[in-house]
């Protein structure tokens, strides 16, 4: 067996293991897949390059090993963002559902009593012009009927 016979055999047999690998969840990570895209892009253009040389079988392999590493390297960045994004998004529904007297509190920590504060009711706007046509009435700060274009009036 010549020696390129021999490099496309290990690089076939790396391929499928590569493509087998699963951490539980049925699909290859994103340091694994990137790992397999840059591996083949990698051996693709290391095959080129060395080809233009006469050492297509070193350009491969040399290309193939640099592009798998870059590709584990972009994967796992990718992944670190992915789980970064996510703990700031539990981080800020925590708060949300947490908010104010309910806040978790820290161990030790004497609990506080809080007051509950009345709520000011809105005062209600007073309608003063109206729709001719539909009969609604709106507040002074409103020109014209929001469902129909049409000019208000004030009432009489």
């Amino acid at each position: 067996m010549n020696k390129n016979h021999f490099l496309s055999l290990f690089l076939f047999v790396t391929l499928a293991f590569t493509g087998c690998a699963t951490d539980g969840t049925g699909g290859l990570t994103e340091r694994e897949g990137g790992a397999l895209l840059g591996g083949g892009l990698g051996a693709g253009l290391g095959a080129i390059i060395g080809n233009q040389t006469g050492h297509a079988g070193a350009g491969t392999a040399i290309g193939a090993g640099a592009g798998a590493l870059a590709g584990a390297l972009m994967g796992e960045s990718q992944r670190r963002s992915k789980e970064s994004v996510k703990k700031e998004l539990r981080q800020e529904m925590m708060q949300q559902q947490y908010q104010g007297q309910y806040a978790p509190q820290p161990y030790g920590a004497q609990p506080q009593t809080y007051q509950q504060q009345p709520v000011a009711q809105p005062a209600q706007e007073l309608h003063t012009k109206y729709n001719p046509r539909t009969g609604q009435t709106f507040p002074d700060r409103i020109k014209f009927d929001p469902n129909t274009g049409e000019e208000l009036q004030y009432l009489r």
